[in-house]
């Protein structure tokens, strides 16, 4: 497949899901919190959040030492994966899709299409920030991700997430924001991880396992491991 072909498709996918509307909540937020627009205000997206803590407050910090003519160097989003309530968010997206036919104006439903909105949302905002950073520096800049595996259980992994949530989060993932990252810290593995593993690496590119780096001799939380520049 050509570049071309590839951008055409890309194109194509916004136009039919509305990313570009997405993209406009995304800076609109900015321009009214600032601070905050990681953490969308729409209440549909803010309950899908609700499952998936992350925590941008190192990005944010860092940009503003950066700003100050500081450290050139983004510290890490901190993705909470070993508390991400999978099974909670995967109930609920199935539950709706009979409740949808009925009532679809329900405001206590989470369809898979908010699920998925959610995270297009939260790559729409790190692409955002990422491209104003760049213009500052006036170089382009990067993200690192921090997923703090404590608490993971296979349970977490449930038939029914893999196979109607996480492999369609993972097809946009992969079609369209593959280099939204730049290096995946995986902190505080533990024993199961390699089962979890065998079922998450056939949906990855082979450019986004490379990225990924598994930290097994750091003591501490994942806040900790960012604050004290852990990430090189």
């Amino acid at each position: 497949v050509s570049a071309s072909e590839r951008y055409r498709s890309f194109l194509l996918w916004r136009q039919k899901n509305g990313v570009d509307k997405i993209r406009e909540l995304v800076e609109t937020n900015y321009k009214i919190h600032c601070r905050g627009y990681f953490d969308p205000v729409e209440d549909r997206l803010r309950a899908v959040a609700e499952y998936f803590p992350c925590n941008f407050d190192f990005v944010l910090a860092s940009n503003e030492e950066l700003g100050g003519g500081g450290v050139r160097e983004t510290k890490p989003a901190v993705l909470y994966v070993g508390s991400w309530d999978t099974c909670g968010i995967t109930e609920r997206i199935l539950r709706s899709s009979t409740r949808q036919s009925c009532s679809g104006d329900d405001q206590t439903i989470i369809s898979l299409s908010d699920f998925l909105n959610y995270w297009i949302y939260l790559y729409e905002a790190i692409h955002f920030h990422l491209y104003k950073l760049s213009i500052e520096l006036g170089e382009m800049a990067y993200l690192d991700e921090v997923c703090d595996l404590t608490n993971l259980t296979l349970r977490q992994f449930s038939p029914n997430f893999v196979r109607n949530v996480m492999k369609p989060w993972l097809r946009i993932t992969q079609s369209f924001y593959p280099e939204t990252t730049r290096r995946i810290y995986v902190l505080n593995p533990p024993a199961v991880v390699s089962v979890a593993w065998n079922l998450v690496t056939p949906l990855l590119s082979k450019g986004t396992l490379e990225k990924v780096r598994f930290v097994r001799d750091f003591e501490g939380s994942a806040d900790d491991f960012c604050a004290r520049g852990k990430c090189v």
